[in-house]
């Protein structure tokens, strides 16, 4: 982690200016090509969820302004962010879970699936990430049950507003392609729209390379 010197920083300008709107954040949906992905994960019997979160996390973490939060009026760059995500749990209500990241597949997924059970029965074995002020963590969730064109998501007025927030939906088959809305909430402080289509577009190269990092 290190702090950023504002005064000799590329992105001075936009953070001070977008940093005291009212809503400074954004949201952009856009659809994911999942067919290699879906087939591969499918053909080896790996989760979906974990999975395709595991590739979003670690592709994103390759855009440096998605590791970019504001902490006490500053700028950090975090070297590494985690996941925290929420899990519908046996009563039909979300429960959050977060765990460390790592960039091991079958550890990601260990822990992942470790505190994906917890939630399942209704237990907190720990505070969930909305009692928490870490910054160092991306926002994941889904919607399992609709294809959707756009999300909107309840924004805090807290630290926590600079944490990118990234939904999906239902993945749909059609003429033989499998697509999959995706969208993703960050702070216009820190994230214009390069670094956003950056992201999305790393998401989308790990996809269609799924065979070298889930392995």
């Amino acid at each position: 982690m290190k702090i950023i010197d504002i005064n000799n920083w590329k992105g001075k300008k936009h953070y001070l200016w977008f940093k005291n709107y009212p809503t400074p954040y954004y949201s952009l949906t856009t659809r994911l090509d999942l067919t290699r992905f879906l087939r591969y994960i499918k053909e080896n019997r790996f989760p979906f969820f974990v999975s395709f979160m595991y590739i979003a996390n670690i592709a994103l973490n390759e855009i440096e302004e998605f590791r970019l939060r504001e902490v006490n009026n500053q700028v950090v760059l975090y070297d590494v962010i985690h996941p925290a995500y929420t899990i519908m749990t046996k009563d039909m209500v979300f429960e959050n879970c977060e765990h460390e990241f790592c960039f091991d597949y079958f550890e990601y997924k260990a822990r992942a699936e470790e505190k994906i059970a917890i939630a399942k029965q209704g237990l907190k074995e720990e505070k969930s990430y909305n009692d928490l002020t870490r910054l160092d963590q991306y926002y994941f969730t889904c919607l399992p049950w609709l294809d959707f064109t756009s999300v909107t998501h309840p924004m805090p007025n807290d630290v926590t507003i600079t944490v990118p927030r990234i939904a999906w939906g239902k993945y749909i088959e059609e003429n033989g392609k499998t697509t999959m809305a995706l969208n993703i909430n960050v702070s216009h402080a820190l994230v214009d729209g390069y670094p956003l289509a950056q992201g999305i577009n790393k998401i989308q190269e790990y996809l269609n390379q799924v065979e070298r990092f889930i392995k």
